[in-house]
């Protein structure tokens, strides 16, 4: 079971599907402050559950900063 992950003041959830093949595939939701939800995809096949839910937090949190570099910049105009 993966345990959900707070990153700043939003909440990532990873999800690993098993393939048929034995490798696996990931995706997160990411939940923000406001309770808006968002899917992001991970590119890539991993051999191992843990290396797969590792990548998917890692691509919600550039996800996660990626937005607020955006936001801050656009406050700042």
């Amino acid at each position: 079971m993966t345990t959900n992950i707070r990153y700043r003041t939003f909440l990532i959830r990873p999800f690993v599907t098993a393939n048929a093949n034995g490798r696996f595939s990931a995706s997160a939701v990411i939940t923000d402050p406001s309770d808006e939800e968002r899917t992001v995809g991970v590119d890539g096949d991993f051999g191992q559950r843990q290396e797969a839910v590792d990548r998917a937090v890692e691509v919600a949190m550039a996800h996660i900063d990626q937005r607020h570099i955006a936001s801050d910049h656009h406050m700042r105009g």
